[in-house]
């Protein structure tokens, strides 16, 4: 078999033997060594209170590492050039307009006079058009929803320009909407951008289905890092969370089958998975051998559940009737 070739990766971060945390206490995490590349998404994971945001703030130049070296780009650019971040900051100054505040991430290349060129204002639709906020530009920035404002400051953060964005919980406080819809764009982002994009997260489900790669806190005062597949197949993640009734090779939560009863499921789709999950949630037991059979025969229109020759339209009546076994 002939060789695979890939092209040489862009470094856009680096970390040697980094040590990062508090003076006055012991290290939070110790000798990384991390790296990030263009056109990755990578999500930054742990338990509450592991030291997320400190990390996403010293790799930002925010705090100062306790040792070691952290490299951005090229040395002779500065560091606004090289990056622009998400904070979980409150912005107060809720009078300004969604448009000014775009322009912020401008300001590192304006002069003295603070006038937006045409190069400026074309920066600034770009990421208006790449976050799809235009129908936000001329509202206040207290007028918008959670939602909607952290769409606001990643577009602030795509106006600098920036080969590296870094984002601290940009899902946070959000409905599941709008927790899809950022974590999608971010991979879109990095992907079609060549942005290399870092997320401190604590969205499991969607980091495992949107990550390039993962970093995950070690027990050891380090980082796990791999492509989201192989740290759960290699119990990483399970080993970290210690999941408690979760099941995150199925991605179910574990019930308990206390009414020893067994049902046979026939059918398929997503019908088949839905209706096992009633079952095992309501204390069933799916069973391909068992003595009770379900059958699911459904169509564009219309799902149907057939149990002892009786046709259900819903499970919660076909649970209704399963209850009465004994």
């Amino acid at each position: 078999m002939p060789e695979i070739k890939h092209e040489p990766e862009k470094m856009l971060l680096t970390t040697r033997n980094l040590s990062i945390g508090y003076t006055t206490a012991q290290p939070l995490f110790s000798a990384l060594n991390l790296s990030l590349v263009a056109g990755e998404l990578v999500c930054f994971m742990g338990p509450n209170g592991i030291g997320k945001s400190t990390l996403i703030k010293t790799l930002a130049g925010l705090q100062q590492p306790l040792h070691g070296t952290i490299t951005i780009g090229s040395p002779q650019a500065k560091t606004e050039e090289k990056l622009s971040v998400v904070l979980t900051d409150r912005i107060t100054a809720t009078n300004m307009t969604v448009k000014e505040m775009v322009a912020y991430g401008r300001y590192p290349y304006t002069n003295w006079s603070a006038k937006l060129t045409k190069q400026d204002e074309e920066a600034m639709e770009q990421a208006i058009v790449l976050t799809r906020i235009h129908q936000l530009v001329d509202k206040q920035i207290g007028q918008l929803s959670d939602g909607q404002m952290q769409m606001v400051m990643i577009a602030r953060a795509l106006a600098q320009q920036t080969p590296l964005l870094l984002l601290d919980e940009p899902t946070a406080h959000l409905d599941l909407n709008n927790r899809v819809e950022i974590m999608n764009l971010l991979r879109e982002l990095a992907h079609t951008t060549g942005k290399g994009i870092l997320i401190a997260t604590h969205e499991l489900d969607l980091a495992l289905q949107t990550a390039d790669r993962i970093w995950l806190t070690g027990k050891e005062q380090n980082l796990l890092t791999g492509i989201p597949e192989d740290l759960v197949l290699d119990g990483s993640f399970d080993e970290i969370f210690r999941f408690k009734g979760f099941d995150l090779k199925t991605g179910k939560v574990f019930h308990k089958p206390w009414r020893g009863i067994s049902i046979q499921v026939e059918g398929g789709g997503y019908e088949l998975l839905w209706t096992k999950n009633a079952l095992e949630r309501n204390g069933f037991i799916v069973d391909d051998h068992a003595d009770h059979r379900i059958e699911i025969i459904s169509d564009s229109r219309q799902v149907n559940w057939l149990f002892k020759n009786k046709s259900y339209t819903t499970l919660y009546d076909l649970l209704y009737s399963l209850s009465q076994l004994t």
